[in-house]
Protein backbone atom coordinates (compact mmCIF):
# COMPACT_ATOMS: atom_id res chain seq x y z
CA UNK A 1 0.00 0.00 0.00
CA UNK A 2 1.37 3.39 -1.02
CA UNK A 3 1.21 6.38 1.33
CA UNK A 4 -0.22 9.22 -0.74
CA UNK A 5 -0.36 11.87 1.98
CA UNK A 6 1.79 14.91 1.47
CA UNK A 7 4.64 14.93 4.02
CA UNK A 8 3.34 18.09 5.75
CA UNK A 9 -0.11 16.53 6.16
CA UNK A 10 1.43 13.33 7.56
CA UNK A 11 3.52 15.44 9.97
CA UNK A 12 0.43 17.38 11.02
CA UNK A 13 -1.48 14.17 11.77
CA UNK A 14 1.48 12.82 13.75
CA UNK A 15 2.27 16.03 15.66
CA UNK A 16 2.51 15.41 19.39
CA UNK A 17 1.72 18.93 20.57
CA UNK A 18 -0.12 22.11 19.68
CA UNK A 19 3.26 23.83 19.32
CA UNK A 20 4.26 21.35 16.60
CA UNK A 21 0.89 21.72 14.88
CA UNK A 22 1.22 25.53 15.02
CA UNK A 23 4.68 25.40 13.43
CA UNK A 24 3.35 23.25 10.61
CA UNK A 25 0.39 25.56 9.99
CA UNK A 26 2.76 28.52 9.83
CA UNK A 27 4.95 26.67 7.31
CA UNK A 28 2.31 25.16 5.02
CA UNK A 29 1.93 26.97 1.71
CA UNK A 30 -1.29 28.77 0.88
CA UNK A 31 -1.81 26.47 -2.13
CA UNK A 32 -1.60 23.31 0.01
CA UNK A 33 -3.75 24.78 2.78
CA UNK A 34 -6.36 25.91 0.25
CA UNK A 35 -6.52 22.49 -1.39
CA UNK A 36 -6.45 20.45 1.83
CA UNK A 37 -8.10 22.93 4.21
CA UNK A 38 -10.75 20.43 5.30
CA UNK A 39 -8.08 17.82 6.07
CA UNK A 40 -6.18 20.27 8.27
CA UNK A 41 -9.41 21.43 9.94
CA UNK A 42 -10.42 17.83 10.64
CA UNK A 43 -7.05 17.12 12.21
CA UNK A 44 -7.38 20.27 14.34
CA UNK A 45 -10.81 19.15 15.53
CA UNK A 46 -9.57 15.65 16.40
CA UNK A 47 -6.71 17.17 18.41
CA UNK A 48 -9.02 19.78 20.02
CA UNK A 49 -6.66 22.43 18.58
CA UNK A 50 -9.05 25.39 18.54
CA UNK A 51 -6.25 27.90 17.95
CA UNK A 52 -5.39 26.03 14.76
CA UNK A 53 -8.97 26.28 13.51
CA UNK A 54 -8.97 30.02 14.22
CA UNK A 55 -5.64 30.46 12.44
CA UNK A 56 -6.91 28.62 9.37
CA UNK A 57 -9.92 30.95 9.39
CA UNK A 58 -7.61 33.98 9.51
CA UNK A 59 -5.47 32.65 6.66
CA UNK A 60 -8.57 31.91 4.65
CA UNK A 61 -9.83 35.47 5.18
CA UNK A 62 -6.41 36.80 4.20
CA UNK A 63 -6.55 34.96 0.86
CA UNK A 64 -9.66 36.93 -0.04
CA UNK A 65 -8.75 40.28 1.50
CA UNK A 66 -8.16 43.38 -0.58
CA UNK A 67 -4.59 44.62 -0.43
CA UNK A 68 -3.15 48.08 -0.49
CA UNK A 69 -1.09 49.56 -3.31
CA UNK A 70 2.07 48.09 -1.74
CA UNK A 71 0.62 44.56 -1.86
CA UNK A 72 0.20 44.30 1.89
CA UNK A 73 -3.03 43.67 3.71
CA UNK A 74 -4.90 46.82 4.58
CA UNK A 75 -6.11 45.30 7.84
CA UNK A 76 -3.27 44.96 10.40
CA UNK A 77 -5.23 42.24 12.22
CA UNK A 78 -3.93 39.63 9.74
CA UNK A 79 -0.31 40.27 10.75
CA UNK A 80 -1.25 40.52 14.43
CA UNK A 81 -2.98 37.12 14.24
CA UNK A 82 0.06 35.60 12.51
CA UNK A 83 2.38 37.05 15.20
CA UNK A 84 0.17 35.68 17.99
CA UNK A 85 0.14 32.26 16.36
CA UNK A 86 3.92 32.37 15.88
CA UNK A 87 4.24 33.00 19.63
CA UNK A 88 2.14 29.87 20.28
CA UNK A 89 4.48 27.96 17.97
CA UNK A 90 7.52 29.30 19.80
CA UNK A 91 8.76 31.07 16.65
CA UNK A 92 8.11 34.72 17.53
CA UNK A 93 11.50 35.86 16.28
CA UNK A 94 11.35 34.02 12.96
CA UNK A 95 12.37 30.46 12.10
CA UNK A 96 12.09 27.77 14.79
Amino acid sequence: MTDTLLPIIRQFHEAASDEQRARLLLAVSDAVLMKYREVFEGACRRAAFENGLRFIDVRRAAWHAVRGPDGRHKNPLFEEAREDFAALAGTEGGAP
